[in-house]
């Protein structure tokens, strides 16, 4: 019965009954059958053995009949129904769909092929290529789509419309809801062609993870989403993360990759430059370029400021491969300053857009202050001061807690009398050399003052000695600001012991890259010079480095192994707004012992440069305001934050400071009033959407000679990327637990979907004894019987 009753696998039934109990009608039946036996054999004699056992076994069959009309027997049926669900259709309509792909592969060209209906769908990539392949070679992925449409061997879209309710998402930046082909109804093919006519691939950005998100939240019971991409994502969440929610929904996720994987290409990806940069100093600009689809070539790139070529190198970039191109130059001029790098286009790139990216860098020739705090008059104070006096964009002051008196007398005298108490000494200042200083002569508050000045944008060194630095910090308010954990553990005798013979540092593999300690642009240079700097006798005892504490240089002795690796010796963090920086030895003077000065003010010019920019690029010394990036992309969001001060550099007490931003664009100037609110403790901020391109500036009300710049541009993202990001749209697959898709799977996509259908459980009853044909199978018995018996002759 259950497989008469069952039609696919996974439904369930059950018997009960609701008349007599079975065992007793059991035990009825065979009382009663016994007795037919016995009776036939015994008394009915006259007839044959065949004759006798036919009638036992129809009369027991009418026996049975009645006893399951007794118990009542009923069928209890849970069946697993399909319910038609929707499927709803994530369209990529982005401006990458718009490219003409290169099909030079005979694979891409038969996939166009089976999109178009060319070839055969059902015999996928095993079968030769057509004739008349020429238009084919350069189809854009929206061409292919409308044909896809309108393809009557593969019949997509109906024979899927057959299946589920078919709900179209368009989605660039965003998804909206476009509805179906035919309202709900099974569509015709003149239909579907008809309704990807309406949609073109024109937005600005592809966010695949929010288009997933999106229709996800709909509201809609979705039994399958289908996404139809290239995978060039860039805006908004992740996509896997997004494909995950979809596993989580029990939702099957099929994605269809639009596109050739190895589209010849060289693109410009990102240019990293500092936010300020100093007037007739050394600027170092970092480009990033990745070629796909290609073999090994050679790109000549060129960094223009302002229009003009500053630097040009020679790339040779392998297949498929990313190289960083450092570029410098000296701006002669303050303002901000446009740059553009540019590769040179190669013959067969699928696109020329994505071989430029921009940037802009504001340059000043504001001199920026330096305050040296020292114990006693060391070799490295003596060397470092007398540096720091001769660099034109410094003011240096000074204070030495156990030098000779009258040293402020001096005329032209950059040392202080004694340590100041205020707030302003320490917070007009950009970069603070702290050496090696006893606590105790600093005082906790000096130290809490200087720790919130760090916080609020400072930069601080510590230089550190055998005596108290860092040591003596573990249990003071400077000691979260440190970026190591010193090794207090030690005895005094053994921190300030010294090797017998010199050893070398070691730069680790962010020190290389670090623009604190690079003393060439070239790296093989700046290893030669990192490893022809004479040798140290001592560096300080240092536990470990604090996490997200960036080493740059260790010391490599195994007998002075950290806890977790060598020793570190330069070491920074940021804390809050501002960074710390470690140095853990106290003899760079005697890097200049074989090339002067040369080396030695490169790295003390770059550790000064990299730390005072922080506070510089604020505006003024009581407004220091900034935003997270300098340059931004029309739609999105500027956050502008930071610090006020009032006079003597007190927190600003006020509710709200309102301030104006200017944005230049074409000729044209137009402002908007942003105001700006605080936490009651002087940190500021406010927001605002940039709508428009141009160069952007904003300034407070109060202090409207602060002036903080940055610059808003049109986006061109899809234009970085031109292949099919298959790696992409298979992670998203794979982790969802769906399928990933090219044209050669599109034919047994219905399939696919009617096996991911979702079914519902329905309930059914079904009174067994109530049947008809309980009565019609006991007249034919009662007929049979008599019919027997007659012509047996019995009554």
């Amino acid at each position: 019965m259950k497989t008469l009753f069952l039609a696919a696998s996974g439904n369930e039934w059950s018997l009960s009954f609701e008349g007599m109990a079975p065992g007793w009608a059991f035990f009825l039946l065979l009382t009663v059958a016994v007795g037919t036996w016995l009776a036939y054999r015994r008394w009915v004699l006259e007839i044959s053995p065949v004759r006798r056992v036919a009638l036992s076994a129809l009369r027991i069959a009418i026996f049975l009949i009645i006893a399951i009309l007794l118990v009542r027997p009923v069928l209890n049926l849970t069946l697993n129904e399909p319910v038609r669900q929707s499927l709803v259709v994530l369209l990529d309509t982005s401006s990458s769909m718009a490219f003409a792909d290169r099909r030079d592969k005979p694979d891409d060209v038969k996939r166009a092929a089976i999109a178009t209906g060319l070839l055969n769908p059902a015999n996928g990539l095993q079968q030769s290529l057509p004739e008349n392949i020429g238009a084919l070679k350069n189809i854009t992925r929206w061409e292919l789509l409308e044909k896809l449409a309108v393809n009557e061997k593969l019949n997509l879209w109906p024979r899927l419309a057959a299946q589920a309710d078919l709900v179209f998402f368009p989605f660039g930046r965003s998804a909206s809801d476009a509805g179906g082909p035919s309202g709900g109804q099974r569509p015709t093919i003149q239909e579907v062609g008809a309704f990807f006519q309406k949609f073109r691939p024109e937005q600005p950005a592809t966010a695949i993870g929010d288009a997933l998100r999106s229709a996800m939240q709909d509201g809609r019971r979705v039994g399958g989403m289908l996404v139809i991409t290239d995978g060039a994502n860039n805006s908004g969440s992740t996509p896997v993360e997004a494909a995950a929610m979809a596993r989580q929904e029990n939702i099957p996720l099929f994605v269809y990759g639009v596109g050739v994987t190895a589209a010849p290409d060289v693109i410009v990806e990102k240019i990293t430059v500092p936010r300020l940069a100093f007037a007739g100093e050394r600027l170092d600009v970092r480009a990033r370029l990745r070629a796909q689809g290609m073999e090994s070539a050679k790109v000549i790139v060129t960094l223009n400021a302002d229009g003009s070529a500053v630097d040009e190198h020679e790339v040779d970039i392998g297949p498929g491969g990313e190289t960083e191109v450092l570029f410098h130059f000296e701006p002669a001029e303050t303002g901000v300053l446009k740059l553009e790098v540019k590769a040179n286009v190669l013959p067969d790139e699928v696109s020329s857009e994505n071989n430029v990216a921009t940037a802009s860098v504001r340059v000043t020739d504001q001199k920026f202050d330096v305050f040296l705090i020292e114990q006693e008059p060391r070799w490295d104070f003596r060397y470092l001061l007398a540096y720091l006096q001769k660099d034109r964009r410094l003011n240096v002051r000074a204070v030495m807690i156990d030098g000779e008196p009258g040293l402020a007398n001096i005329e032209n005298s950059p040392f202080l009398p004694a340590l100041p108490d205020d707030r302003e000494a320490f917070f007009q200042s950009q970069v603070l050399i702290l050496g090696d200083v006893n606590p105790a002569d600093l005082g906790e508050d000096r130290m809490e003052l200087i720790r919130e000045w760090v916080e609020a944008g400072g930069g601080i060194i510590f230089l550190a000695g055998p005596n108290f630095n860092p040591t003596a910090y573990a249990d003071t308010p400077l000691a979260s600001v440190l970026p190591i954990v010193p090794d207090s553990a030690m005895a005094a005798e053994e921190v300030a012991q010294r090797s017998p013979e010199s050893f070398r540092l070691e730069l680790t593999p962010q020190g290389e890259s670090s623009s604190y300690l690079l003393m060439d642009p070239d790296p093989e240079e700046n290893r030669r010079i990192w490893g022809e700097f004479p040798g140290v006798r001592w560096t300080a005892p240092v536990s470990r480095a604090k996490p997200g504490a960036e080493v740059l240089l260790v010391d490599p002795r195994p007998e002075s192994a950290a806890r977790n690796g060598p020793r570190p010796v330069v070491a920074l963090q940021d804390y809050g707004a501002g960074t710390a920086v470690f140095i853990g030895m106290d003899a760079t003077w005697r890097w200049r012992s074989r090339t002067g000065e040369k080396y030695y003010s490169i790295l003390w010019g770059q550790i000064m440069q990299s730390l005072s920019l922080q506070l510089l690029e604020g505006g003024s010394k009581l407004t220091q305001l900034k935003t997270v990036r300098t340059e931004y992309q029309t739609g999105e969001s500027v956050v502008i934050s930071g610090n006020l001060y009032a006079e003597g550099f007190q927190p600003l007490i006020e509710p709200s400071v309102p301030g104006k931003v200017t944005v230049e664009n074409d000729g044209r100037t137009t402002t908007q009033t942003v105001t700006l609110t605080t936490d009651g403790r002087g940190l500021f901020h406010g927001d605002f959407v940039a709508r428009t391109p141009g160069q952007y500036s904003f300034a407070t009300d109060r202090d409207p000679e602060a002036v903080l710049r940055f610059s808003v541009t049109d986006p061109n993202l899809e234009a970085q990327q031109t292949a099919l990001n298959e790696r992409l749209l298979q992670a998203m697959s794979s982790v969802a637990g769906g399928r990933f898709l090219r044209e050669e799977d599109l034919d047994k996509l219905p399939g696919w979907l009617q096996e991911k259908s979702s079914t519902v459980a329905v309930y059914k009853r079904r009174e067994i004894y109530r049947s008809g044909w309980w009565l019609v199978a006991l007249v034919a018995l009662f007929s049979t019987e008599w019919l027997v018996r007659r012509l047996s002759q019995l009554k």
